[in-house]
């Protein structure tokens, strides 16, 4: 201890010595290789003394060998301590994947005491041994803890899945609630919305802590936390308030849960708060796409550096990395489960209305055309037709009636394709023609292709506008006029104009034309057609407001109506 920290065995405690001791050996036992005689030697004798002194010089070599090497593989303290550290980082990460180190900690076990006992030159051998132990449970570990690992990824998965299922189930029940979807759809800031959001959030978030899947300190691999999630659900859907607010209520159950865990009681808030947070920096009512993707990635983000902290220092940077980087990506996608769900049942929720207003849009409209004044007057034409014994002209009439009437009545889809839709144009427009003759004059200029003809509109949606043109523009004009009719295809969208030579609107009644109370039908008995009002609801509630309605009149002039709708099926 008093040479700087080298311990070297006691026997060449004192090198002089040992060469003084060797040096007196070799010259009793070859006393001729110490006798120096100038005189030449014989013949015979030169070969032997270059032997002896050969032999010498190797002495000397080996002697040199064992003066040196035992302090140079004298260890110093430092060394050793060093070593031991580098052991002992190895095997926690070794034991924290899984390797069954049953031997290994026995034998560090005994290394222990053997540092305490300042023996430094046994525990370098200890080490050296430990070393080798490590690398051989390493290289056969995989093979080893194959069936093991298996068996773990097997739970980890099916606990994944079944909180899937956990997660969905309370995501439907909670949009059972009408207000809920309501600020999902459009933020909410009314006090009766935000504290019916905070009750019903901070009751799921309870559950999913409560049914007890992944909760903190009872799992070292966790994929989510249902508790975290709806905690910042409640942050991203009703704001601040709302999420510091389930923030707290669940921070003191985990308080109440786990006591002597106070730091991890505090990520629930820390949570709820980021949450309302980035709900706050979105100006548009209604959170986009990429807000919902950054919201769950800075909730996941976080949670997962609260998650794997403590193991940071067991864990290399890369594998820490891959951790929080798994758990924020499928945390993110949990929360952008949660809000296509919503998407999908608003969907289902329009498709579900729009097939009852079609239902009553069909019996309106049967109020509407099915009476005695169109009856008559087409029974009317069909009897003039007949006089003029014009027997194939009545055939073609009738023929063209029936089809009006059985297209209307039935129908089974809420859509058609263009293609029926221009036919059923045409079938009104021949009873149509037969009944102003010369006053009707009609043209059509359809430019589309095939998949412009498949495109579905709603039924009904293209024949009202032409009719109106007829009863309400051309009709009343003493001469009549033409109707023109014309679709194109412009890039993926598909445009169709109905104009007519009529008598044409004042500005006034342009601007109360898409205007309907709620009194009134879209489908008025009096024989004033289908309002233009309830066509474009109608539409928008089809493609999902992406189409266009205008209208362009001018008193004496006639009236034009423009749509333009997205191409395809």
């Amino acid at each position: 201890m008093a040479d700087g920290g080298r311990f070297p065995p006691k026997d060449v405690a004192d090198p002089p010595r040992r060469v003084a001791e060797g040096w007196g050996v070799l010259k009793k036992n070859t006393p001729h290789l110490f006798t120096w005689d100038t005189s030449s030697p014989p013949r015979g004798e030169k070969k032997s003394l270059n032997r002896s002194f050969f032999g010498l010089c190797l002495f000397a070599f080996a002697l040199t060998l064992h003066l040196h090497v035992p302090n140079a593989v004298a260890v110093t303290k430092q060394e050793v301590l060093k070593k031991y550290e580098q052991v002992i980082v190895r095997s926690n990460q070794m034991n924290i994947y899984g390797y069954d180190l049953g031997d290994v900690t026995f034998k560090l076990k005994r290394l222990t005491e053997v540092l305490v006992a300042d023996q430094f030159d046994r525990a370098d051998d200890m080490l050296s041994e430990i070393e080798r132990d490590l690398k051989s449970i390493e290289a056969k570990g995989p093979e080893h803890l194959r069936r093991e690992r298996a068996l773990v990824w097997m739970e980890i998965f099916g606990d994944f899945i079944q909180q899937i299922a956990i997660f969905v189930l309370l995501a439907l029940l909670l949009f059972r609630f009408r207000f809920l979807k309501s600020a999902v759809a459009q933020f909410d800031s009314t006090f009766s919305s935000l504290w019916k959001i905070t009750v019903v959030l901070g009751t799921a978030s309870l559950l999913g802590a409560g049914i007890g899947l992944i909760r903190y300190g009872q799992s070292s691999w966790s994929f989510i936390d249902l508790q975290i999630i709806f905690i910042g659900l409640s942050g991203l859907v009703g704001g601040v308030a709302v999420g510091f607010l389930t923030g707290v209520v669940n921070s003191a159950f985990r308080f109440l849960i786990i006591p002597g865990a106070s730091v991890y009681s505090l990520v629930p808030l820390a949570i709820g708060v980021v949450g309302g947070l980035v709900r706050r920096f979105q100006r548009e009512p209604a959170l986009r796409p990429l807000d919902i993707i950054a919201g769950g990635l800075v909730i996941g983000v976080l949670h997962s550096f609260f998650m794997y902290a403590p193991i940071f220092s067991y864990l290399p940077l890369r594998s820490f990395l891959t951790a929080v980087f798994l758990l924020s990506i499928v945390e993110c996608g949990f929360v952008v489960l949660f809000f296509r769900l919503a998407w999908h049942i608003f969907k289902e929720e329009k498709r579900k209305e729009m097939e009852q207003e079609l239902v009553r849009t069909r019996l309106r409209f049967l109020q509407a055309q099915i009476n005695p004044h169109f009856l008559f007057n087409t029974l009317n034409t069909i009897a003039a037709v007949c006089g003029e014994e014009n027997a194939e002209r009545a055939r073609q009439l009738i023929i063209q009636l029936s089809t009006f009437f059985r297209r209307i009545t039935k129908q089974e889809s809420d859509c058609v394709s263009l293609r029926d839709e221009f036919e059923y144009i045409d079938a009104y427009l021949e009873i149509e023609q037969a009944r102003f003759r010369e006053r009707l004059q009609v043209e059509k200029h359809i430019e589309l292709s095939r998949a412009g003809y498949g495109t579905l509109v709603p039924i009904l949606a293209i024949q009202p506008i032409v009719e109106n043109a007829i009863k309400h523009g051309l009709s009343k004009k003493a001469e009549g006029g033409k109707l023109v009719i014309n679709a194109k295809e412009e890039d993926s969208r598909i445009v169709i104009e109905v104009h007519d030579t009529g008598i044409g609107m004042s500005e006034e009644v342009k601007q109360h034309l898409f205007e309907e109370k709620p009194s009134t039908p879209p489908f008025d008995r009096s024989d004033k057609g289908i309002g233009l009002a309830n066509i474009r609801e109608r539409l928008g509630r089809f493609y999902d407001r992406r189409f266009q309605m205008s209208l362009s009149s001018a008193r004496g002039e006639g009236t034009t109506v423009t749509l333009s709708l997205p191409k395809g099926s």
